[in-house]
This record gives C-alpha cells, sequence and structure tokens, in this order.
C-alpha cells in the first residue's frame, strides 16, 4: 500500500505544476480585457511622463554642458591665434623699422631729405598707413606726409615720451592711432626719430 501512495507522488507534483502554468497562461491571456483603476492608469501615465521629462532634462544638460565646453575651447583657441597673430605682426614691424631706420639714418647723414621724402611717400602708400614724421634730436619736424604738419613742432603732435624711446616700439592708441616709433641711432646718439602712423582698427 505504501509503495502505490509513493509511486503516485510525484504524479500528483506534475499535476500540480501543470494546474499552475496553465493559471498563468490564463491570467496572461486576460491581461488585455483586464480593466484596471484609474488610479493604476494615472500613476503609470505619471511614471512614464516623469521618466521622460527626467531624461529631457538630462539630455539637455548634457547638451548645454558640451556646448559651453566647445564655446569655452574655441574663445581660448581663437584667443592663442589672435595673441600668435599679434606677436608675427610686431615681429615683422620691428624688421620694416630697422630696415626704414637704416635707410633714413644714411640720407640723414647726408642732409639727403629729399630721399627720405621719397622713401616716406611709398611707405604711406602702404595699406592703413595714415602718415610718416621724421623729427630730430632736438624735437623739431623734419619731414612729414601730411603737409597740414609742416610748420608743427613734434611735443604738439606726439607725448613726450613717445619721443624719448631709445628702441623700435609698437604703440596701440597714441592720439586715436596706432604708430610705429623707429629711433635713427648714428654712433654714439640717436639723431632722429621716425613715426609712422596707422589707422586704429575697431573691433
Amino acid at each position: 500500500m505504501t509503495n502505490w501512495q509513493n509511486s503516485n507522488e510525484p504524479s500528483k507534483t506534475t499535476d500540480a505544476c501543470l494546474e499552475y502554468a496553465k493559471a498563468k497562461i490564463e491570467w496572461l491571456r486576460s491581461v488585455p480585457e483586464r480593466q484596471f483603476s484609474g488610479r493604476y492608469i494615472l500613476m503609470l501615465v505619471g511614471a512614464i511622463i516623469v521618466i521622460f521629462a527626467w531624461k529631457s532634462v538630462a539630455v539637455g544638460k548634457v547638451e548645454s554642458d558640451m556646448a559651453k565646453k566647445l564655446q569655452n575651447e574655441k574663445l581660448t583657441i581663437n584667443q592663442l591665434a589672435r595673441e600668435y597673430a599679434d606677436q608675427q605682426y610686431i615681429k615683422e614691424e620691428e624688421r620694416f623699422g630697422q630696415v626704414l631706420s637704416w635707410a633714413v639714418r644714411s640720407d640723414l647723414i647726408r642732409s639727403n631729405i629729399d630721399q627720405i621724402e621719397q622713401y616716406f611717400g611709398e611707405v604711406v602708400r602702404m595699406k592703413d598707413t595714415e602718415r610718416v614724421d621724421l623729427i630730430n634730436d632736438e624735437g623739431k619736424l623734419l619731414v612729414s606726409t601730411d603737409k597740414r604738419f609742416e610748420e608743427s613742432k613734434a611735443n604738439d603732435l606726439y607725448p613726450k615720451e613717445i619721443l624719448n624711446l631709445q628702441k623700435i616700439t609698437l604703440k596701440s592708441d597714441v592720439n586715436n592711432n596706432k604708430i610705429l616709433v623707429i629711433p635713427v641711432m648714428g654712433l654714439n646718439k640717436k639723431i632722429a626719430t621716425v613715426i609712422v602712423s596707422y589707422k586704429l582698427q575697431k573691433f
């Protein structure tokens, strides 16, 4: 009797499993037909809205952070490029000033003012160049490409510290102009100063 009962136990277990599986299948089949309460539907919709809102905010923040980072990098690159360009421009101006000072010194020593005027006439034709002046060591204006200033005193045209400069210097804003100050050196001292005035670029 015991053996027969024991042999039926696996069969009962199998039947129980089948019944459980059938119940699950029936429940799943009935899901589309079930009527959920309005509260559960609102909770589900609310959860979906919260998830989408959170995702939108998160994506928006990442995009904003990336845009700011790219903008900062762009500004940094532009600043570095401008600084490099400015340095190269200053070097070129210094080279130009050096060559011009040699030419002016050679003709100034020989009192060849006409030749200096020809040099200045060529220089003033360069882009954005407004005026070229030659001032001797006594502060007298010897040559100016702008004939309106020929009778002027150098001190009326330029600050004293500009006239006293001993090396080629580019000044960004003097009397609303950018100027290149070129000392003309003799054997032992400065004998004159050439000042090239450029239009000050507006940004």
